[in-house]
């Protein structure tokens, strides 16, 4: 019969020839190994003297032959006249949120635990984000308000609203976000100066509308509405910095939408402030524009 070795055995022997092994080693950890030599070791012959090698200087310029190829006497003359340009701060919104971030994040690893956290670093990251674009909306001190006026004045605001709109009109142009989107995806420049004309035609009629006297009745419904010309504009003029400042051309896009939607909506609100005086206007005054925006139609639109 042959004994068939327990494999339990072979594993409990392997584990404690490893510890013991290994106290031996720690046991010795640390204990010189060395063999101090023998007599006959340290016998060995004294060396040579070191005998100092004699070196030329033929043409006696104080530096020694070997050396006159790696030294030069000439003079080194620094130009004055090159300096380096002083280091200007960034001007755009994603390069200025770039420093800032990084100086909050050193701040905060300085401070060691009672430094801010990542959540609050970025916090403090977008509330400056948000602060670097905000910008000043207008109010009654910026526009012109007539206290007095007659049926003919809201006749002539009417219409004048409305002809600044048409004066500025942009609807043969494409779709401003179909245009951002081809200018990205293919990453083709060309069409910006496309985003720059809708930009202006915005900043004209805001311009416009900004010079229309305003019968006090109206004043809310006219600061809505210049105030989403205002917003609008610069969302598409964030677009054209799409490549030069991303950080400020994704914020003023994200906003675009409410702020289309707020346009949309101070348009209807100019219709149903002028509905009760619809007498005063006929079919072929300007004004008429505006039914556009009855909310009657708003299901068409």
């Amino acid at each position: 019969m042959i004994n068939q070795t327990n494999p339990r055995v072979v594993g409990a022997f392997i584990i404690g020839f490893a510890l013991v092994a290994g106290a031996y080693t720690i046991s010795n950890f640390g204990k010189s190994t060395y063999i101090p030599p023998t007599q006959e070791a340290n016998a060995i012959s004294s060396a040579p003297l070191r005998v100092a090698i004699d070196v030329s200087d033929e043409d006696n310029n104080g530096i020694e032959d070997w050396r006159d190829a790696f030294v030069t006497t000439e003079p080194i003359i620094i130009n004055s006249t090159t300096s380096k340009k002083a280091y200007v701060p960034p001007n755009t919104v994603t390069g200025k949120l770039g420093i800032n971030f990084v100086q909050n994040v050193v701040r905060a690893r300085n401070h060691g635990a009672f430094g801010a956290s990542d959540d609050e670093i970025i916090q403090t990251t977008v509330k400056d984000l948000e602060r670097q674009t905000s910008f000043l909306i207008y109010d009654t001190p910026d526009i012109l308000i007539m206290e007095e006026w007659q049926e003919q004045d809201i006749r002539t605001y009417g219409n004048a609203l409305a002809s600044a709109r048409n004066r500025n009109d942009i609807s043969e142009i494409d779709y401003e976000l179909s245009i951002l989107q081809d200018i990205v995806n293919r990453n083709d420049r060309s069409r910006m100066e496309e985003l720059k004309t809708i930009s202006n035609i915005y900043k004209n009629t805001l311009e416009d509308t900004l010079a229309i006297p305003v019968p006090r009745i109206f004043v809310k419904q006219h600061l809505d509405l210049i105030n989403t010309y205002l917003a609008i504009q610069k969302d598409i003029e964030a677009m054209t910095l799409s490549f030069d400042d991303p950080a400020y051309a994704l914020l003023r896009l994200k906003r675009y939408e409410d702020d289309a939607r707020g346009l949309y909506l101070a348009l209807q609100n100019v219709y149903i402030s002028l509905e009760p005086h619809a007498s005063l206007f006929s079919a072929s005054d300007p004004a008429v524009l505006f039914v556009t925006f009855s909310p009657a139609n708003q299901n068409r639109i």
